[in-house]
């Protein structure tokens, strides 16, 4: 076969796999492919975020419309269900469940349901001075939201790990303040710069600066390697 042939073949094979609809219908679509035990936790929870996204694209849909959203919805909810019990990832099986409720009551799917409203716990004594959630980030573009559900989902992870890290750091600086000493300047530095590091990073998604985002995210993680060199994570 000629390699105009060919490169024409392939061409029209790649066009057939193009699945029309919104970001979070033509990810469930890729990822209803895959075996549910290799299915990773961070795919469902970007995942969980198109779904959020797409919630400001649900007014006007036509009847054809909610019928494929809610068949396609069905589908994960199920197909989740599965991945809660089969995933290989035990974080997996977790966020799995989570999202198949999510899918239930998804209102692109069923207009008279709503996504339920996960609010953040209420800061206690000894929290960290930073969210640990990343904000609602409103209408997002279909073509930025791969990008900003990524970045969400890297600053609830990065913050979870970096509140424990601080927390270690805060409990060495008070058992040294016992006995009259302090933590290294390096170490306090980098402890008091968490907080403007992570609220420029939730700034920056609010008001979708993907790129501002992801240089604060980077800086803490690198900021957080430096406290846990010194706290023993």
């Amino acid at each position: 076969m000629k390699p105009v042939v060919i490169a024409l073949t392939v061409a029209a094979l790649l066009g057939a796999q193009v699945i029309p609809g919104p970001r979070w219908y033509r990810t469930a679509s890729g990822m209803l492919g895959l075996p549910p035990t290799n299915v990773g936790a961070h795919d469902i929870e970007r995942m969980e975020r198109y779904l959020t996204y797409g919630v400001a694209y649900c007014a006007g849909l036509g009847a054809q419309e909610y019928a494929a959203n809610q068949a396609m919805a069905r589908n994960m909810s199920a197909y989740l269900g599965r991945v809660g019990t089969m995933a290989t990832d035990p974080q997996a099986r977790v966020v799995a469940l989570r999202v198949a409720s999510a899918f239930s009551a998804f209102p692109c799917a069923y207009p008279d349901r709503q996504l339920p409203v996960v609010m953040p716990p209420p800061p206690q004594p000894g929290d960290p001075p930073f969210a640990l959630v990343s904000p609602n980030l409103g209408k997002v573009p279909d073509a930025e939201q791969e990008t900003a559900a990524d970045l969400a989902v890297r600053y609830d992870t990065d913050a979870v790990r970096s509140a424990g890290i601080w927390k270690s750091g805060e409990q060495l600086r008070l058992n040294l303040a016992t006995r009259g000493m302090s933590l290294n300047a390096q170490t306090a530095g980098a402890m008091s710069r968490l907080q403007p590091l992570y609220q420029d990073a939730f700034n920056a998604l609010r008001t979708h600066n993907w790129e501002e985002a992801l240089s604060n995210l980077q800086a803490a993680e690198a900021t957080t390697q430096k406290i846990a060199a010194t706290v023993g994570h």
